[in-house]
C-alpha cells in the first residue's frame, strides 16, 4: 500500500512527531487531507509496522515484544478533556471515542462519537456544563433508541463511569485498553457502533500487539457481567 512506502524514509529507532509523520505521508500522496493521513497512520499501527509512544510520537516497529497501549485521541476529544478537567479537577472521568476502535477493526468508523464516562454523582453537572458552553449535540445517558434517533456528527455522550473500572494513574482520563475492550462488549451504545463479528479479531490483535493486564481486565469484566464472553475471546473460541 502507498502509505507503507513512508516507512522507507524513516530511521529505525528514531521517534517521529505526528506532524513529521504526516509530512512523510504527504510526500507519498500529496493533498490527501488530514483525515486521510490519520487513516493511514491507523492502518500502519493496525498492521503492527508502526509503534506509538505517548504524546503523538511514532517509530518503526521492531517487531518484537508487545507495546503499552497509548490511545491517540482526536483534537476534539483532547479539547473536551482539557475543558472538563479544568472545570471539575476532582471529578473522575475517562474518555472513549469510537475512532479509537479503528486501531483494531477492518470496517473503519468514519463518523466519530465521544463518550465521556463520568462518576455517577457528577454526570448531570458535566452534561449541563457542556450545554452551557454551547455544545448542542450532547446526550445524557441515552438508551439505544434515543442514541440512534438523536445521534449526529460531533455528538458527545455523557454516561456513568462504572465503579471498579480500571483507570490510569499517570493519565487518569485516557482510557486503558483493558477497559476499552470490556466496554466494547458490555456497553450497548458503544457496541451499536461496530459489528460484533469483529470482536474475535479485535481481541487477537490487542493481545498480540499490546501489553494487556488480563487479571485486571477480567475483574472489570465480572463487574460488567461479561466475564464468560471475554474469556472465550481470549481463548479464541469465538
Amino acid at each position: 500500500m502507498w502509505y507503507e512506502s513512508a516507512l522507507d524514509k524513516m530511521t529505525q529507532g528514531k521517534w517521529y512527531s505526528h506532524k513529521a509523520l504526516v509530512g512523510l505521508l504527504n510526500q507519498e500522496k500529496p493533498g490527501l487531507g488530514l483525515s486521510g493521513y490519520h487513516w493511514a497512520i491507523d492502518k500502519l499501527l493496525q498492521k503492527g509496522v508502526l509503534d506509538k509512544k505517548g504524546h503523538g510520537m511514532y517509530s518503526i516497529s521492531d517487531g518484537k515484544k508487545p507495546q503499552p497501549f497509548s490511545p491517540s485521541y482526536s483534537e476534539n476529544a483532547l479539547s473536551l478533556t482539557k475543558s472538563l478537567s479544568n472545570k471539575y479537577p476532582y471529578v473522575a472521568f475517562t474518555v472513549f471515542e469510537t475512532a479509537l476502535m479503528n486501531h483494531f477493526i477492518n470496517h473503519l468508523i468514519g463518523q466519530n462519537t465521544v463518550f465521556l464516562q463520568v462518576e455517577k454523582e457528577s454526570a448531570i453537572y458535566v452534561f449541563r456544563y457542556f450545554q452551557e458552553e454551547g455544545h448542542n449535540k450532547v446526550l445524557y445517558k441515552p438508551n439505544k433508541k434515543e442514541f440512534s434517533l438523536y445521534w449526529d456528527i460531533g455528538t458527545i455522550v455523557i454516561t456513568d463511569l462504572i465503579s471498579e473500572a480500571p483507570l490510569r494513574s499517570d493519565e487518569p482520563h485516557s482510557i486503558m485498553l483493558e477497559k476499552m475492550l470490556v466496554d466494547m462488549c458490555a456497553d450497548k451504545l458503544i457496541a451499536s457502533t461496530f459489528s460484533k463479528a469483529e470482536l474475535p479479531d479485535i481481541f487477537e490483535q490487542a493481545i498480540n500487539r499490546y501489553i494487556l493486564d488480563k487479571p485486571r481486565m477480567m475483574r472489570y469484566a465480572r463487574r460488567r457481567h461479561k466475564e464468560e464472553e471475554i474469556r472465550k475471546y481470549i481463548a479464541g473460541e469465538q
